[in-house]
């Protein structure tokens, strides 16, 4: 009878041990919960759409943004959530309600008009830029729209580039045939852009370069979308991405007056366009720009732009 009470009792002690470990084992694991959760108080993520409404210079702006957006990370604890968006797929996703924390977007882009505050318009955090490309002529006021063919990239408005540069009419073809045409020898002059100029130098190829200074809408902007305490997060992060600007010779863009390169690129740096679009545009907008480029009348071209100088 003895060893039966003594075996109930170390049961009893033993069930006591258990429960009182449980008890204590939970605090702990509720502490360390709360201690991970701490690290991420308040703004937890920002979302970020990046449209490529333009060609880049190299590699990728999203994983650009990217790879800032982890640097970012370590000393905001924010996530970036950086997606590629396509400028179709952003305008239908917003028509059904779904925007981002953050939209990167090129200039004249449409279909945000709504939902951008005035205050918080749009920054450009990197550009591109137009040019002349010869193989072998350094003489470009010998550029004609029949010696000259153009890329025409994919949402920006190249043919404005060229009808004020007084090339109106010259040929535009896709970004790809354009290049291969000029080293084919199919034309003397290429007006193209940053992009055109890395694809010569991958290859290998001298050529002449001169910048473009009438018109320019390869800018890439941002617009905060978010509201409360997540917009104050976004700008925060909008304004580190800014504060390295050094690091976008990583993607053969440019930033200002930032001196990136020491090759054919250094030649786009620091050019000021005379024209420009609105960061922000309304779809009739642009379609009437498209409409006055294809008549060729350079000044209702001129009064319908945005001055920059």
């Amino acid at each position: 009878m003895r060893i039966k009470y003594t075996m109930r009792k170390l049961v009893r002690f033993i069930c006591a041990c258990l429960s009182i470990c449980a008890v204590v084992g939970g605090a702990v694991c509720a502490f360390v919960s709360r201690a991970s959760k701490a690290e991420y108080s308040g703004v937890e993520l920002i979302t970020v759409w990046q449209i490529d409404s333009f060609e880049g210079g190299k590699g990728s702006r999203a994983e650009y943004l990217r790879s800032v957006g982890s640097k970012f990370y370590r000393q905001s604890k924010i996530y970036v959530e950086v997606t590629a968006v396509s400028a179709d797929a952003a305008r239908s996703n917003i028509e059904a309600g779904t925007l981002p924390d953050i939209i990167s977007y090129g200039s004249g882009f449409y279909g945000i008009e709504s939902y951008i505050q005035e205050k918080d318009y749009a920054v450009s955090w990197c550009r591109g830029a137009y040019c002349l490309i010869s193989l072998n002529s350094t003489d470009f006021s010998a550029a004609n729209a029949e010696n000259t063919v153009i890329n025409a990239g994919r949402d920006n408005l190249a043919g404005a580039a060229a009808l004020l540069s007084g090339l109106g009419g010259a040929k535009e073809i896709s970004p790809t045939a354009a290049y291969v045409s000029l080293i084919n020898g199919d034309y003397d002059y290429l007006l193209g852009t940053q992009r055109d100029i890395i694809r010569l130098q991958t290859r290998n190829l001298s050529f002449n370069v001169f910048p473009i200074t009438c018109f320019n809408d390869l800018y890439q902007n941002f617009s905060v979308l978010a509201d409360g305490e997540k917009r104050e997060a976004c700008k925060s992060y909008t304004d580190y991405v800014l504060s390295v600007s050094e690091n976008l010779y990583k993607t053969g863009m440019f930033y200002d007056d930032v001196h990136l390169y020491s090759d054919e690129m250094s030649s786009l740096e620091g050019v000021k366009a005379e024209f420009t679009v609105p960061p922000v545009a309304g779809k009739d907008y642009i379609a009437e720009l498209k409409n006055v480029v294809t008549a060729g009348d350079i000044n209702m071209l001129k009064s319908l732009l945005k001055p920059l100088k």
